[in-house]
């Protein structure tokens, strides 16, 4: 006999012809290593190991010849008389009248992916009559790396009927996918994670059986040698168990009495000692009992239920749940559903419970008892490939149950609302087809409800503002915010209508855009009144406007009239021409054109505090003059969609006002502020003889000025920018306490340049 070093050098001088003369003069032998199973201690299977008596150069181990017969391909005809002649041994035991075991045999790589295994299997099992549920068969986790190739020979040879295992395994790359998706049977966990005895080895060891189990796979540790191995794989409930500590592998003949005096290998193997076994029993109930107190202390309730001829009977129930129920242990525990609920409830879980004890994995139900709700979970417990218990866990979901019907009566309500409300509602998809549109449209626009659907939504809209609505949809989908439209549409009637429309989007948890609520409004009639007016008030504020001009303007005609007539006898009173420049003509005149111009169609993104220094600049003479001091506490950036020089034109007017309002002198305070989200707050402070009640309630009408030769133009075109700009202007005085003006303008908000 040689040693594994000297074996390999031996190994290195064979040639493939040796190897040829070896099959054919039967130097090959079997040996074989029995498998028992751990819980009982029964013998169950053996794996068949290939030996070669070589004739010069003696007993030969499989690592000293294998990696060369796998390099010349000799390993297939030597593959092939393992297979056979481990079938046949099997076979004869059992013509022998000995116990049936299951006999394991090694593939090769190239057996299992470059021949037709399939058929060779096949033939070894017709060849010696063996019953193919006897014949394992071990590949490695390197013949899986080919997922789709594997998958279908191993489904080829399950359908042969013989076991499949997965050997060395804990050593190779192959995923838990991989195991879920090949029809195996077994993992083989490599000896060099039971005879480490390292935390890592052992941790690895757990997993794998763990994953083993619920993958309801059988788990065996080959390589155990000593008493340690065998307590660790006991404690982690290992299946099976082969090594020297059980049996070196033996020959066919020791094999056979083995088999024939079985006990006597059982009790030397497995006889444990009397007081270790009460040690254990104790510790098992100590186990249980604090399982027991685990399981009563959570918040849910776990069941476990047994099949008992055609009855299901509850062996274990716990939690808070369950007296939440108004249900103790003793009510539940040993009894049949029926035995403490309705017949009805009782025969409806039952269906679940036998999904479960079918196999089904993840059954679901909902119950509820003495008003509270609660949602089992069943799953299928398995012993050796059958099902022996159903394990459920059940939460408590009462005020999930409470939140759902308060949710579906306010849909109930939301939807009365909707459906009986004057406008127009519709739900827009990603695409702006109609998917839901209220009763209103039949008011609105004369069509039904129904003939709405599926349809887009600019069915409803005029030609010239398709265009205009398609945009708006973009920016609600494309921005995520809330947007109003005011478009044209046609009546079924063929009368024309003008309606105003205000879209929202609805978010999905991914924070998209799902779809588009559009609440729309008939405004036909509002406009028509609103525009009969608006000329109504036009035609007054020009009358006015008139007679104001006719006055302004005849007192420095007169003037120059007067003086003209001087100057024809005098020429050398040069100032009276300053007089006839009519410089407070030329400044009425420039306000009454701002008035008729059309608003500004020109915006952008500018920083409000830049413009506020312009238009500090701008009056920097004239408060030095009056001896008026700025101060400026806008610092911080903030940008707002605009007509730059509208907004300093609007600035300049409240400044200047604010100074003139201090004939004395004094200080003005200018202060920025952020108001939420969306809003800046500009707030002018000024130290003047503020105004009374009255006087703050004219302020913005046409012509009322509180200066003695101002027109009240300025300020009102003032309103009508930040108007125009959407934004807000308030006014806080009292008599000789001073003024502050407030301006709100919104951030973060696009306007066209229409």
């Amino acid at each position: 006999m040689f040693s594994p070093n000297a074996n390999e050098l031996l190994g290195a001088q064979i040639k493939e012809e040796e190897f040829i003369r070896a099959l054919e003069q039967q130097e090959f032998l079997l040996l074989f290593q029995p498998q028992i199973e751990l819980v009982s201690g029964e013998l169950i299977g053996v794996e068949a190991l290939i030996r070669w008596e070589h004739p010069e150069k003696g007993y030969l181990l499989p690592h000293a010849f294998l990696p060369f017969a796998e390099a010349c391909h000799a390993i297939v005809p030597m593959g092939d008389w393992v297979l056979r002649a481990a079938c046949k041994q099997n076979k004869a035991w059992q013509t022998a009248g000995l116990p049936p075991i299951v006999m394991a045999v090694n593939l090769s790589a190239v057996q299992f992916l470059e021949t037709d295994i399939v058929h060779t299997v096949q033939s070894a099992l017709e060849e010696s009559q063996l019953d193919p549920q006897y014949l394992e068969l071990e590949i490695t986790e390197s013949m899986i790396v080919d997922a789709m190739h594997s998958l279908v020979v191993i489904q080829k040879l399950k359908q042969l009927g013989v076991k499949i295992s997965i050997d060395d395994y804990g050593t190779g790359y192959s995923s838990i996918r991989d195991l879920q998706r090949l029809p195996i049977d077994k993992l083989k966990m490599d000896q060099s994670l039971i005879h480490e005895s390292k935390t890592d080895e052992i941790s690895i060891t757990k997993t794998i059986i763990a994953i083993a189990r619920s993958l309801r796979l059988q788990v065996v540790a080959e390589g155990v040698e000593t008493d340690e191995h065998m307590e660790m794989l006991k404690e982690n409930m290992c299946d099976l168990v082969q090594g020297y500590l059980i049996s070196v592998p033996v020959s066919a003949e020791e094999m056979r009495r083995i088999l024939e005096q079985q006990q006597v290998l059982l009790q030397s193997t497995w006889e444990e000692d009397k007081q270790k076994q009460s040690v254990m029993f104790e510790a098992l109930c100590l186990a249980r009992q604090k399982l027991l107190q685990t399981l009563r202390k959570q918040q849910g309730m776990t069941f476990t239920t047994i099949k008992n001829e055609d009855r299901y009977i509850i062996t274990l129930c716990e939690g808070e749940l369950l007296y939440r129920l108004g249900l103790v242990p003793e009510q539940v525990v040993g009894k049949e559903l029926f035995d403490f609920l309705s017949a009805q409830d009782a025969d409806r879980k039952i269906r679940y419970i036998e999904r479960a004890w079918n196999g089904e994995e993840n059954v679901n139900y909902e119950g509820a008892l003495n008003g509270v709700h609660y949602l089992a979970c069943l799953r299928p417990m398995y012993v050796q490939d059958q099902v022996k218990e159903v394990v459920a866990y059940c939460v408590d979901i009462t005020e999930r149950k409470i939140a759902e019907e308060a949710l579906r009566e306010s849909e109930a309500n939301y939807r009365l609302i909707t459906e009986n409300m004057s406008d127009l509602v519709c739900v827009l998809d990603h695409q702006g087809n109609i998917t839901y549109a209220s009763p209103a449209v039949f008011s609105v626009l004369g069509y039904k409800h129904e003939e709405m659907k599926e349809h887009h939504v600019l069915v409803m809209v005029a030609a010239e503002h398709k265009e205009k609505m398609s945009s708006i949809l973009a920016e609600i989908f494309n921005q995520k915010q809330a947007r109003h439209i005011k478009f044209s549409s046609i009546h079924r009637d063929g009368s024309n209508l003008i309606l105003e429309a205000k879209g929202t989007p609805v978010m999905s948890e991914d924070g998209n855009v799902e779809k588009v609520i559009l609440v729309v409004r008939n405004i036909t009639y509002q406009v028509q009144v609103e525009d009969f007016i608006r000329k109504t008030e036009t035609l007054s504020v020009i009358g006015h406007l008139a007679a104001v001009l006719a006055h302004e303007i005849r007192n420095p005609v007169t003037s120059i009239k007067g003086f003209v007539q001087l100057l024809k006898g005098e020429h050398s009173k040069q100032e009276y021409f300053d007089i006839m420049l009519a410089h407070q003509l030329e400044k009425i005149l420039r306000e009454f054109i701002f008035l008729t111009q059309r608003q500004s169609n020109h915006f952008e993104a500018a920083n409000i505090s830049h413009i506020l220094l312009q238009a500090i600049s701008d009056l920097d003479e004239k408060a030095k003059q009056g001896q008026v001091c700025i101060v400026n506490e806008c610092t911080e950036p903030v940008s707002i969609w605009c007509d730059s020089s509208q907004i300093r034109h609007v600035f300049v007017t409240l400044i200047s006002n604010a100074i003139d309002s201090m004939p004395n002198g004094g200080v003005v305070r200018i202060i920025q502020r952020l108001e939420g989200d969306d809003q800046v707050l500009i707030r002018i402070v000024d130290q003047g003889c503020g105004m009374s009640e009255e006087r703050l309630h004219r302020l913005g009408e046409p012509f009322y000025s509180t200066k003695e030769k101002g027109t009240g133009l300025g300020l009102m075109i003032s309103y009508k920018i930040i108007e125009y700009h959407q934004g807000v202007i308030h006014f806080f005085s009292s008599p000789n306490q001073g003024t502050t003006v407030d301006v709100y303008f919104p951030i973060n908000q696009v306007r066209s340049n229409l």
